[in-house]
This record gives structure tokens, C-alpha cells and sequence, in this order.
């Protein structure tokens, strides 16, 4: 406990987005790869640990937002105790998360920069940015590749849409199907996700029958040659990788 604490309080957390007149040297959290660090030993109300897609989340402290930042599935960020935590997989689920702390989030400029993962308040509604970008005069729910911004009725994964900064393991929709990004990358209009697959990999439910191709994550369960087996390993199929080939990433239930 005592070497980790150290560590907590040496390390600056790189991906952070320190909020105005916040100051860049506060000691607020340290990212590390998992396997140095027992999750338990942290507190589960201070830890990012996302484990499908990459984690947004916010840091409030006194009311307001300190920091905003994003662990990627394989890291884990700790969080000094001294901040609340505001923190989902998935765009989506974290606007809705942000909805609850709008008296918390600074009012969204009419002009100016704006960097991608900053959050605001818009008109009561709490908006993430998507992409960085100068201020236009266009609505925030108009401008889907610019902002992500809370729906009650919204899908848990945004629409793929060209433009975007996409990351390892952020999900999107296209045409019905949910993909999983496999390799970062900036979306292009003539880059769909069914049109490269080395970009990106269909998602299957649990349950559903093996096939190459596809990213799969610990805990999914698929059908091969009659029998049913649980990914034990994040991984992204493919040909002589069959379930029964490779026990290390599906174990027989």
C-alpha cells in the first residue's frame, strides 16, 4: 500500500486535461499497466479500470471540474481521495453521468478552442468534446462530429461518423452493427468499418457463434462445433484461433 501511495503522489497522470487556473503540477493520479497493481489495494471508488472500451472521466474538486482525462482498456488510473471521480466506459454512459453535475461544469463558450475530451454545460444539457476544434456558431446537437452531448433516449454507443480520433477499443455503430476500433486512427468517409477490417472488428454479443475477425473480451461467451466457451482473454479472433486451439483465450464451459 505504502509503495503504491508514493507512486500516486509522484506521478502526473499525462492524458489529463487540467481545468482553468487549475495548477499542472497537483499530484492527482498516476497511470500504470494493471498487471503492477493489485485494483484492491486502491479503493474501487478511486480507480479507473475500464476493461471493453476506453473510460472518460472528470475530477471535481470545491464544485468544480479540476481535471478530465481517459484510461484505455489494459491501464489503470488511481485517484487521489481528494477529488470526486465522474467516470463510464463509453462517451455516451459518461454524458449521462455528467447530467447529474451540470451546476459543476463550466458554461460552454460562444468562441474560441476547444479541446477534444473538455466537458461544458450547454443550455441546461452536459456536453463532451469530441473533437478539438474552434467554437462555431452551430448547436452542440447539431454537430455530432464535434460534440457528444446528453440524450435521455441515447444508444450506449455513438454512431461512427468520419473525422474522428478514434482509439483502441472505442466502440461505434454503423449501418446496425456495433465495431470495435482494433488500431487508432482519424475515420474518413471512405473508411466505413465493414470496409476495413484492420481498423476495425464486429462486435458479438454473448452467446453468438465464433467467428474470426471479431474482438472479443473476457467474459463473452460464443458457440463452437456444439459447445460454448468464455473468453478468458481480450483478443480479436482469427483463422486457427478456434476456441478449442487456443485455451489460453476461451476455456470449454
Amino acid at each position: 500500500m505504502r509503495s503504491f501511495s508514493i507512486l500516486l503522489a509522484a506521478l502526473m497522470l499525462c492524458s489529463c486535461v487540467p481545468a482553468t487556473n487549475m495548477p499542472t503540477s497537483a499530484p492527482v493520479s498516476s497511470i500504470v499497466p494493471v498487471s503492477h497493481i493489485d485494483p484492491a489495494m486502491t479503493g474501487g471508488d478511486n480507480v479507473v479500470l475500464p476493461v471493453s472500451q476506453p473510460a472518460k472521466w472528470t475530477l471535481l474538486q470545491g464544485g468544480a471540474v479540476a481535471y478530465t482525462g481517459e484510461t484505455r482498456p489494459g491501464e489503470l488510473t488511481g485517484v487521489n481521495p481528494e477529488f470526486e471521480l465522474v467516470s463510464a466506459e463509453g462517451e455516451t454512459a459518461y454524458v449521462e453521468l455528467l447530467q447529474s453535475h451540470t451546476d459543476a461544469l463550466p458554461v460552454l463558450p460562444d468562441t474560441g478552442w476547444l479541446e477534444a475530451g473538455e466537458v461544458y454545460v450547454h443550455d441546461g444539457t452536459a456536453v463532451m468534446v469530441r473533437q478539438s476544434h474552434n467554437r462555431t456558431i452551430y448547436d452542440p446537437a447539431d454537430t455530432p462530429a464535434l460534440f457528444v452531448v446528453y440524450r435521455e433516449d441515447a444508444a450506449d454507443v455513438l454512431d461512427w461518423v468520419a473525422g474522428e480520433s478514434v482509439l483502441v477499443g472505442t466502440r461505434r455503430t454503423y449501418d446496425g452493427t456495433v465495431y470495435e476500433c482494433i488500431q487508432a486512427h482519424v475515420t474518413q468517409s471512405d473508411w466505413t468499418p465493414p470496409a476495413v477490417p484492420s481498423l476495425w472488428s464486429a462486435v458479438v454479443e454473448p452467446s453468438d457463434e465464433w467467428a474470426a475477425g471479431v474482438a472479443y473480451t473476457i467474459g463473452d461467451v460464443v458457440t463452437y462445433d456444439g459447445l460454448e466457451y468464455e473468453c478468458r482473454q481480450s483478443h480479436t479472433s482469427q483463422v486457427g484461433w478456434e476456441p478449442p486451439n487456443v485455451l489460453a483465450l476461451s476455456l470449454p464451459l
